[in-house]
Protein backbone atom coordinates (compact mmCIF):
# COMPACT_ATOMS: atom_id res chain seq x y z
CA UNK A 1 0.00 0.00 0.00
CA UNK A 2 1.02 3.88 -0.70
CA UNK A 3 1.35 5.17 2.90
CA UNK A 4 0.84 8.49 1.67
CA UNK A 5 -2.49 7.24 0.07
CA UNK A 6 -3.71 4.99 2.53
CA UNK A 7 -3.60 7.46 5.46
CA UNK A 8 -5.85 10.30 3.50
CA UNK A 9 -9.39 9.91 4.89
CA UNK A 10 -12.19 9.44 2.11
CA UNK A 11 -14.51 12.18 1.28
CA UNK A 12 -16.63 12.78 4.52
CA UNK A 13 -19.02 14.46 2.31
CA UNK A 14 -19.42 11.45 0.06
CA UNK A 15 -19.86 9.27 2.91
CA UNK A 16 -22.65 11.54 4.05
CA UNK A 17 -24.43 11.32 0.63
CA UNK A 18 -23.51 7.43 0.02
CA UNK A 19 -26.38 7.45 3.00
CA UNK A 20 -29.03 9.52 2.52
CA UNK A 21 -32.04 7.67 1.79
CA UNK A 22 -33.82 7.97 -1.62
CA UNK A 23 -36.87 10.34 -0.60
CA UNK A 24 -34.41 12.65 1.50
CA UNK A 25 -34.56 16.55 1.07
CA UNK A 26 -30.95 16.90 -0.73
CA UNK A 27 -29.31 20.38 1.03
CA UNK A 28 -26.03 18.44 1.18
CA UNK A 29 -23.94 17.41 -2.24
CA UNK A 30 -24.41 20.49 -4.65
CA UNK A 31 -25.29 18.77 -7.78
CA UNK A 32 -27.05 21.49 -10.00
CA UNK A 33 -30.61 20.52 -11.03
CA UNK A 34 -30.97 23.03 -13.96
CA UNK A 35 -30.75 21.38 -17.32
CA UNK A 36 -27.53 22.32 -19.34
CA UNK A 37 -27.57 24.58 -22.83
CA UNK A 38 -28.34 21.63 -25.14
CA UNK A 39 -26.91 23.05 -28.81
CA UNK A 40 -23.28 22.81 -27.47
CA UNK A 41 -23.38 19.60 -26.57
CA UNK A 42 -25.18 19.00 -29.96
CA UNK A 43 -22.72 20.82 -31.87
CA UNK A 44 -19.85 18.62 -30.14
CA UNK A 45 -21.59 15.39 -31.86
CA UNK A 46 -22.14 17.02 -35.16
CA UNK A 47 -18.32 17.67 -34.76
CA UNK A 48 -17.47 14.04 -33.81
CA UNK A 49 -19.83 12.74 -36.51
CA UNK A 50 -17.44 14.88 -39.13
CA UNK A 51 -14.13 14.21 -37.84
CA UNK A 52 -14.60 11.08 -35.84
CA UNK A 53 -13.27 11.41 -32.47
CA UNK A 54 -9.31 11.48 -31.76
CA UNK A 55 -7.12 12.78 -29.22
CA UNK A 56 -6.62 16.38 -29.02
CA UNK A 57 -2.87 17.86 -28.05
CA UNK A 58 -2.02 16.78 -25.00
CA UNK A 59 -2.89 20.52 -23.00
CA UNK A 60 -5.82 20.21 -25.31
CA UNK A 61 -7.16 21.81 -28.81
CA UNK A 62 -5.47 25.12 -29.15
CA UNK A 63 -8.24 26.94 -30.15
CA UNK A 64 -10.04 25.95 -26.91
CA UNK A 65 -7.31 27.01 -25.05
CA UNK A 66 -7.35 30.42 -27.12
CA UNK A 67 -10.72 30.99 -26.83
CA UNK A 68 -10.34 30.19 -22.74
CA UNK A 69 -7.40 32.97 -22.58
CA UNK A 70 -8.93 35.43 -24.72
CA UNK A 71 -12.28 35.08 -22.37
CA UNK A 72 -10.75 35.94 -19.39
CA UNK A 73 -8.06 38.35 -20.68
CA UNK A 74 -5.54 38.07 -17.76
CA UNK A 75 -2.58 39.83 -18.30
CA UNK A 76 0.52 37.53 -19.37
CA UNK A 77 -1.85 34.75 -19.70
CA UNK A 78 -4.16 35.66 -22.19
CA UNK A 79 -2.65 32.95 -25.34
CA UNK A 80 -3.20 29.31 -25.74
CA UNK A 81 0.12 29.04 -24.24
CA UNK A 82 -0.75 29.55 -21.00
CA UNK A 83 -4.03 27.13 -20.50
CA UNK A 84 -4.21 23.44 -20.06
CA UNK A 85 -7.66 21.51 -20.53
CA UNK A 86 -7.92 19.04 -17.73
CA UNK A 87 -10.50 16.94 -16.33
CA UNK A 88 -12.69 19.23 -14.09
CA UNK A 89 -11.37 21.60 -11.91
CA UNK A 90 -9.95 19.80 -9.00
CA UNK A 91 -7.57 17.99 -11.44
CA UNK A 92 -6.65 21.85 -12.25
CA UNK A 93 -5.75 21.89 -8.62
CA UNK A 94 -3.85 19.12 -8.56
CA UNK A 95 -1.74 20.10 -11.48
CA UNK A 96 0.20 23.25 -9.61
CA UNK A 97 0.62 20.72 -6.22
CA UNK A 98 2.49 17.89 -8.35
CA UNK A 99 4.55 20.02 -10.54
CA UNK A 100 5.31 23.32 -8.44
CA UNK A 101 6.15 22.19 -5.30
CA UNK A 102 9.08 20.84 -4.12
CA UNK A 103 8.10 18.98 -0.88
CA UNK A 104 11.57 18.56 0.57
CA UNK A 105 11.73 22.23 0.65
CA UNK A 106 8.24 23.59 0.15
CA UNK A 107 4.96 24.13 1.97
CA UNK A 108 1.58 24.95 0.60
CA UNK A 109 -0.90 27.46 2.60
CA UNK A 110 -4.70 26.89 2.54
CA UNK A 111 -6.95 29.66 3.41
CA UNK A 112 -10.15 27.81 5.19
CA UNK A 113 -12.39 26.99 5.55
CA UNK A 114 -12.88 25.54 2.03
CA UNK A 115 -13.27 22.55 -0.07
CA UNK A 116 -11.01 19.93 1.63
CA UNK A 117 -9.58 18.78 -1.95
CA UNK A 118 -6.41 21.01 -1.82
CA UNK A 119 -5.03 19.54 1.78
CA UNK A 120 -5.92 16.03 0.45
CA UNK A 121 -4.06 16.70 -2.78
CA UNK A 122 -0.78 18.45 -0.70
CA UNK A 123 -1.55 14.87 1.20
CA UNK A 124 -1.41 12.67 -1.55
CA UNK A 125 1.99 13.73 -2.73
CA UNK A 126 3.66 14.61 0.53
CA UNK A 127 3.53 18.43 0.37
CA UNK A 128 3.87 19.80 3.91
CA UNK A 129 0.24 21.55 4.47
CA UNK A 130 -0.65 24.55 6.74
CA UNK A 131 -4.05 26.14 6.96
CA UNK A 132 -4.71 29.94 7.74
CA UNK A 133 -8.10 30.46 9.53
CA UNK A 134 -10.58 32.79 8.58
CA UNK A 135 -12.82 34.31 11.47
CA UNK A 136 -15.89 32.61 12.21
CA UNK A 137 -17.02 35.69 14.50
CA UNK A 138 -16.87 38.01 11.63
CA UNK A 139 -18.71 35.71 9.16
CA UNK A 140 -15.01 34.26 7.65
CA UNK A 141 -14.61 37.88 6.06
CA UNK A 142 -11.61 37.98 3.88
CA UNK A 143 -8.42 38.77 6.08
CA UNK A 144 -5.26 39.70 3.52
CA UNK A 145 -3.19 40.42 6.76
CA UNK A 146 -4.03 37.21 8.01
CA UNK A 147 -3.09 35.20 5.93
CA UNK A 148 0.27 37.26 4.96
CA UNK A 149 1.27 36.74 8.91
CA UNK A 150 1.07 32.69 7.75
CA UNK A 151 3.19 33.05 5.19
CA UNK A 152 7.05 31.79 5.61
CA UNK A 153 10.09 31.36 3.72
CA UNK A 154 8.92 27.65 2.68
CA UNK A 155 5.50 29.13 1.35
CA UNK A 156 5.25 28.11 -2.61
CA UNK A 157 1.31 27.87 -2.74
CA UNK A 158 -1.37 29.75 -1.38
CA UNK A 159 -4.61 28.02 -2.18
CA UNK A 160 -7.91 30.99 -2.37
CA UNK A 161 -11.16 30.07 -3.33
CA UNK A 162 -13.67 33.39 -4.17
CA UNK A 163 -16.69 32.46 -3.95
CA UNK A 164 -16.36 30.35 -1.52
CA UNK A 165 -16.90 26.77 -0.84
CA UNK A 166 -18.41 26.47 2.06
CA UNK A 167 -18.99 29.94 3.33
CA UNK A 168 -20.39 31.75 0.18
CA UNK A 169 -17.81 34.95 0.65
CA UNK A 170 -16.18 36.79 -2.07
CA UNK A 171 -12.63 38.33 -1.42
CA UNK A 172 -13.43 42.12 -2.68
CA UNK A 173 -10.65 43.48 -4.67
CA UNK A 174 -9.27 45.63 -2.07
CA UNK A 175 -8.03 42.97 0.05
CA UNK A 176 -6.95 40.67 -2.99
CA UNK A 177 -4.93 43.97 -3.68
CA UNK A 178 -3.55 44.19 -0.43
CA UNK A 179 -2.66 40.45 -0.48
CA UNK A 180 -0.91 40.44 -3.47
CA UNK A 181 0.71 43.75 -2.60
CA UNK A 182 2.32 41.68 0.62
CA UNK A 183 3.04 38.62 -1.20
CA UNK A 184 5.19 40.68 -3.75
CA UNK A 185 7.22 42.28 -1.32
CA UNK A 186 8.58 39.13 -0.55
CA UNK A 187 11.58 38.16 -1.20
CA UNK A 188 10.18 35.08 -3.09
CA UNK A 189 6.59 35.34 -3.84
CA UNK A 190 4.89 32.28 -4.04
CA UNK A 191 2.11 31.24 -6.36
CA UNK A 192 -1.33 32.00 -5.63
CA UNK A 193 -4.11 29.54 -6.29
CA UNK A 194 -6.98 31.35 -7.19
CA UNK A 195 -9.89 28.85 -7.32
CA UNK A 196 -12.44 30.50 -9.23
CA UNK A 197 -14.78 27.69 -10.20
CA UNK A 198 -18.04 29.50 -8.91
CA UNK A 199 -16.44 32.64 -10.29
CA UNK A 200 -20.08 32.78 -12.84
CA UNK A 201 -22.59 32.66 -9.54
CA UNK A 202 -22.33 35.86 -7.74
CA UNK A 203 -24.91 38.18 -6.30
CA UNK A 204 -23.29 41.49 -6.17
CA UNK A 205 -23.21 43.63 -8.89
CA UNK A 206 -20.04 42.97 -10.47
CA UNK A 207 -18.35 39.70 -11.36
CA UNK A 208 -15.88 38.73 -8.55
CA UNK A 209 -12.07 40.76 -8.82
CA UNK A 210 -9.49 37.78 -9.98
CA UNK A 211 -5.76 38.05 -8.27
CA UNK A 212 -4.61 37.32 -11.58
CA UNK A 213 -5.65 41.02 -12.59
CA UNK A 214 -2.68 42.31 -10.42
CA UNK A 215 -0.25 39.51 -9.77
CA UNK A 216 1.75 37.83 -12.22
CA UNK A 217 2.31 34.64 -10.24
CA UNK A 218 -1.68 33.73 -10.31
CA UNK A 219 -2.95 30.30 -11.07
CA UNK A 220 -6.71 30.13 -12.25
CA UNK A 221 -8.18 26.98 -11.59
CA UNK A 222 -12.37 26.48 -12.96
CA UNK A 223 -14.73 24.39 -15.25
CA UNK A 224 -17.79 24.55 -16.46
CA UNK A 225 -19.38 22.14 -14.04
CA UNK A 226 -21.07 24.18 -12.23
CA UNK A 227 -21.97 27.81 -14.08
CA UNK A 228 -23.50 25.45 -16.78
CA UNK A 229 -24.72 22.15 -14.77
CA UNK A 230 -22.38 20.25 -16.63
CA UNK A 231 -20.42 18.26 -13.38
CA UNK A 232 -20.84 15.31 -15.12
CA UNK A 233 -18.83 16.89 -18.58
CA UNK A 234 -15.43 17.10 -16.75
CA UNK A 235 -14.04 19.62 -18.26
CA UNK A 236 -11.87 22.12 -16.40
CA UNK A 237 -8.80 24.30 -17.04
CA UNK A 238 -5.66 26.17 -15.68
CA UNK A 239 -4.23 29.51 -16.47
CA UNK A 240 -0.63 29.97 -15.29
CA UNK A 241 2.32 31.76 -16.52
CA UNK A 242 3.60 29.80 -19.21
CA UNK A 243 7.49 28.78 -17.56
CA UNK A 244 4.70 26.90 -14.89
CA UNK A 245 2.43 25.91 -17.88
CA UNK A 246 5.57 24.14 -19.24
CA UNK A 247 6.05 21.73 -16.27
CA UNK A 248 1.95 21.27 -15.70
CA UNK A 249 1.93 20.33 -19.68
CA UNK A 250 3.92 17.54 -18.79
CA UNK A 251 2.34 16.17 -15.83
CA UNK A 252 -0.95 16.41 -17.34
CA UNK A 253 0.37 14.46 -20.14
CA UNK A 254 1.43 11.56 -17.83
CA UNK A 255 -1.94 11.93 -15.65
CA UNK A 256 -4.39 11.91 -18.50
CA UNK A 257 -2.82 12.10 -21.72
CA UNK A 258 -5.64 14.75 -22.81
CA UNK A 259 -9.22 15.46 -21.93
CA UNK A 260 -12.16 14.07 -23.62
CA UNK A 261 -12.86 15.16 -26.91
CA UNK A 262 -16.69 15.58 -27.10
CA UNK A 263 -16.36 17.78 -23.86
CA UNK A 264 -13.52 19.66 -25.34
CA UNK A 265 -15.64 20.34 -28.33
CA UNK A 266 -18.86 21.39 -26.25
CA UNK A 267 -16.56 23.86 -24.27
CA UNK A 268 -15.28 25.76 -27.24
CA UNK A 269 -19.05 26.34 -28.45
CA UNK A 270 -19.91 27.51 -25.01
CA UNK A 271 -17.10 30.24 -25.22
CA UNK A 272 -17.89 31.01 -28.73
CA UNK A 273 -21.05 32.36 -27.34
CA UNK A 274 -20.46 32.96 -23.76
CA UNK A 275 -23.49 34.23 -22.59
CA UNK A 276 -24.31 30.75 -21.72
CA UNK A 277 -21.75 30.75 -19.03
CA UNK A 278 -24.10 33.60 -16.44
CA UNK A 279 -27.57 32.14 -17.83
CA UNK A 280 -27.93 30.33 -14.68
CA UNK A 281 -27.08 33.38 -12.15
CA UNK A 282 -30.52 34.72 -12.05
CA UNK A 283 -31.97 31.32 -11.32
CA UNK A 284 -29.45 31.41 -8.32
CA UNK A 285 -30.06 34.81 -7.02
CA UNK A 286 -33.71 33.63 -7.13
CA UNK A 287 -33.45 30.39 -5.17
CA UNK A 288 -30.72 32.27 -2.57
CA UNK A 289 -33.78 34.50 -1.77
CA UNK A 290 -35.59 31.82 -0.90
CA UNK A 291 -33.38 30.16 1.44
CA UNK A 292 -32.55 32.93 3.26
CA UNK A 293 -36.05 34.30 3.53
CA UNK A 294 -36.70 30.41 4.71
CA UNK A 295 -34.15 30.62 7.50
CA UNK A 296 -35.11 33.65 8.70
CA UNK A 297 -38.29 32.55 9.05
CA UNK A 298 -37.69 29.52 11.30
CA UNK A 299 -35.38 31.74 13.45
CA UNK A 300 -32.49 30.59 12.14
CA UNK A 301 -29.19 32.55 11.70
CA UNK A 302 -26.38 31.87 8.48
CA UNK A 303 -23.26 33.44 6.61
CA UNK A 304 -25.07 35.02 3.91
CA UNK A 305 -23.61 34.08 1.05
CA UNK A 306 -21.99 36.57 -1.71
CA UNK A 307 -21.52 33.90 -4.63
CA UNK A 308 -21.68 30.21 -4.95
CA UNK A 309 -24.71 28.07 -4.31
CA UNK A 310 -23.73 27.68 -0.51
CA UNK A 311 -24.78 28.46 2.69
CA UNK A 312 -23.32 28.11 6.26
CA UNK A 313 -26.14 27.98 8.93
CA UNK A 314 -25.20 29.01 12.27
CA UNK A 315 -25.69 25.81 14.89
CA UNK A 316 -27.33 26.57 17.80
CA UNK A 317 -26.17 25.31 21.50
CA UNK A 318 -25.89 22.48 22.66
CA UNK A 319 -24.63 21.58 18.42
CA UNK A 320 -21.69 24.63 17.86
CA UNK A 321 -18.48 21.66 18.49
CA UNK A 322 -20.33 18.83 17.23
CA UNK A 323 -21.38 19.67 13.50
CA UNK A 324 -20.99 16.07 12.53
CA UNK A 325 -23.65 14.49 14.83
CA UNK A 326 -25.89 17.82 13.93
CA UNK A 327 -25.86 16.27 10.23
CA UNK A 328 -25.95 12.80 11.11
CA UNK A 329 -29.42 13.91 13.88
CA UNK A 330 -31.20 15.87 10.75
CA UNK A 331 -30.66 12.69 8.46
CA UNK A 332 -31.66 10.36 10.52
CA UNK A 333 -34.91 12.13 12.57
CA UNK A 334 -36.32 14.29 9.86
CA UNK A 335 -34.57 12.89 6.36
CA UNK A 336 -32.57 16.28 5.53
CA UNK A 337 -28.78 15.80 4.11
CA UNK A 338 -26.63 18.80 4.94
CA UNK A 339 -23.16 18.69 5.33
CA UNK A 340 -21.29 19.30 8.99
CA UNK A 341 -18.79 21.80 9.25
CA UNK A 342 -15.98 20.30 10.44
CA UNK A 343 -15.46 18.51 6.74
CA UNK A 344 -14.46 22.24 6.08
CA UNK A 345 -12.15 22.53 8.91
CA UNK A 346 -14.39 24.67 11.05
CA UNK A 347 -17.22 23.77 13.76
CA UNK A 348 -20.33 25.49 14.39
CA UNK A 349 -21.94 25.29 11.09
CA UNK A 350 -24.02 23.27 8.16
CA UNK A 351 -23.20 23.41 4.90
CA UNK A 352 -26.66 23.92 2.68
CA UNK A 353 -26.91 24.13 -0.80
CA UNK A 354 -29.93 25.69 -2.49
CA UNK A 355 -30.06 23.87 -5.54
CA UNK A 356 -32.93 22.17 -4.76
CA UNK A 357 -36.99 23.36 -5.49
CA UNK A 358 -38.20 26.38 -3.44
CA UNK A 359 -40.76 24.13 -1.31
CA UNK A 360 -37.91 21.48 -1.04
CA UNK A 361 -35.58 24.07 0.62
CA UNK A 362 -38.20 25.68 2.39
CA UNK A 363 -39.19 22.03 4.08
CA UNK A 364 -35.90 21.28 4.76
CA UNK A 365 -35.06 24.35 6.47
CA UNK A 366 -38.40 23.80 8.38
CA UNK A 367 -37.24 20.24 9.39
CA UNK A 368 -33.44 21.35 10.37
CA UNK A 369 -34.94 23.72 13.05
CA UNK A 370 -37.52 20.71 14.27
CA UNK A 371 -34.61 18.23 14.79
CA UNK A 372 -32.31 21.05 16.44
CA UNK A 373 -34.86 21.94 18.89
CA UNK A 374 -36.21 18.70 19.30
CA UNK A 375 -32.29 17.26 20.48
CA UNK A 376 -31.95 20.60 22.59
CA UNK A 377 -35.40 20.96 23.97
CA UNK A 378 -34.20 18.29 27.35
CA UNK A 379 -31.29 19.71 27.89
CA UNK A 380 -31.28 23.98 27.39
CA UNK A 381 -35.21 24.07 26.87
CA UNK A 382 -36.58 25.31 23.35
CA UNK A 383 -36.00 29.24 24.25
CA UNK A 384 -32.68 28.64 24.68
CA UNK A 385 -32.12 28.11 20.68
CA UNK A 386 -34.17 31.11 19.45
Amino acid sequence: MNRLVETIPPSAIRAINDRKRADAIDLGLGQPLLGPAMEPLRSALSWVARHGCPYSPNAGFPELREAIAQHFGYPGLDSADSVCVTVGSQQALYLPIKSLIDPTQHEALVITPTFPAYQKLCHLEGVPVREVALDPKTGFAPDAQAVLRAVTERTRLVALASPCNPTGRVWPESELRALCRGLLALPNPPYLLSDEVYAELYFGAERPASPAHFYPHTLVASSLSKSCALTGLRLGWILGPQAAMKVMWKAHQFVVSCVDTIAQRAALEIFANPAILGQHRPHYVAQREVLLSALRQQGLSAVEPEGSFYCLIRLPEPWTQRSMDAALHIMETENVVTIPSSVFGVEGFLRVTFVAEPSRIEEGVRRIRRALLREAASTIGVAGLC
